[in-house]
């Protein structure tokens, strides 16, 4: 893909989409990182959901607390009241600077949207609690937490039998993130009916027409993960609808 220049000019907040939160500066997906992310502009916050050992939903990445907590544990294998006592806080990348912050759990979420109503998230759900819980159950407990915030809180996932459930149970906006590009001309995406899809950039054809495929015409189609304005343009003006960065202060900075 050809990347050309452009001005310095930021990035519209309604194109972009905050991974983890402001990772670059802040520990990811934590109630710090995604309330800086929306202090910096961000009207799109992305984020991730594991679950505990006793089945309950904690915004984190890994199943292993040691990259971003310290210890040598598993998420599977500690209760919810255990892990939210864990610092979250990135010790290799950020040093001790963050570690009175804390692992939340996904009701925080609720929180911070109610409190900026201008913001929707996107909440992924993770392979590997869905393995560890079941779909139902992962569906259920998220749906009850988020009911307050149903209409600013899209559910979506790797597992495309996951975001169809959410689909069924009516929950209204529902997404998906693309395992493989063909996928998007597959029976078992088209029956999602996604309002969005998330796709690796490095995974679009270069040549590809994007007006072209059926599935993403009635669809928004948010590519990741995109670190500066050039890459970011070139990708809208191919069609893309929005960006997903871990640089949101950076990309809607006027320089």
């Amino acid at each position: 893909m050809s990347i050309k220049k452009h001005p310095a000019i930021a990035l519209s907040a309604e194109k972009l989409v905050a991974h983890r939160g402001y990772r670059a500066k802040y520990p990811e997906n934590t109630a710090l990182s995604i309330t800086q992310a929306i202090k910096a502009g961000a009207l799109f916050v992305e984020l991730d959901v594991q679950f505990s050992q006793d089945k309950l939903p904690i915004i984190y990445h890994d199943t292993n607390l040691s990259r971003v907590s310290g210890s040598d544990k598993d998420v599977f294998n500690c209760a919810r009241d255990e892990l939210l006592r864990y610092p979250a806080y990135e010790l290799e990348r950020l040093g001790s600077c963050f570690i009175d912050e804390k692992i939340s759990p996904l009701e925080h979420l609720v929180t911070i949207l109610e409190d900026n109503p201008e913001v929707k998230a996107f909440v992924e759900l993770k392979d590997e609690s869905i393995e560890h819980c079941g779909r139902e159950v992962i569906l259920a407990s998220v749906q009850e937490i988020l009911r307050p915030v149903v209409n600013r809180a899209v559910i979506m996932s790797f597992d495309y039998s996951l975001a169809l459930g959410a689909r069924q149970n009516g929950w209204p906006l529902v997404g998906l993130v693309l395992r493989s590009w063909d996928d998007l001309y597959s029976d078992e995406v088209k029956a999602v009916k996604p309002d969005f899809i998330y796709t690796d950039h490095h995974i679009i054809p270069p040549e590809c027409d994007l007006t072209s495929i059926e599935s993403l015409a009635n669809t928004t189609l948010v590519a990741y993960e995109v670190g500066s304005r050039e890459l970011g343009y070139a990708l809208l003006a191919r069609g893309v609808d929005m960006l997903e960065t871990f640089e949101i202060e950076e990309l809607l900075a006027t320089i």
